[in-house]
């Protein structure tokens, strides 16, 4: 039996993502690990606990417009020998545009 419990594809998404916590105004930089309609995955230096709620900015994955998402961490893995985490969120709504 797997431990797959998404129900939509992820795709490989290396790409820059901007992050905060709703409560701050301070953005943080990362790299995308995978995307798909229902989250992200991203690596961190940060710890965030579940149900840490973010706010995501990144360009979309088809069209490469820049989007605004609100998410929520669902998991939380430390890397071996590293004071790095990958770190997995649900998207809590629409991908918005950045205006």
């Amino acid at each position: 039996m797997s431990g797959e419990r998404r129900i939509t594809k992820r795709s490989a998404f290396p790409m820059p993502v901007r992050y905060q916590q709703k409560s701050s105004q301070v953005f943080s930089n990362t790299l995308g690990r995978d995307i798909s309609e229902t989250g992200i995955g991203f690596v961190s230096s940060e710890f965030f606990p579940i149900s840490t709620q973010l706010v995501f900015e990144t360009q979309h994955p088809e069209n490469r417009n820049f989007i605004k998402v609100a998410g929520e961490v669902m998991w939380v893995s430390k890397y071996p020998h590293s004071e790095r985490f990958s770190v997995g969120a649900r998207f809590l709504g629409p991908l918005l545009p950045l205006s």
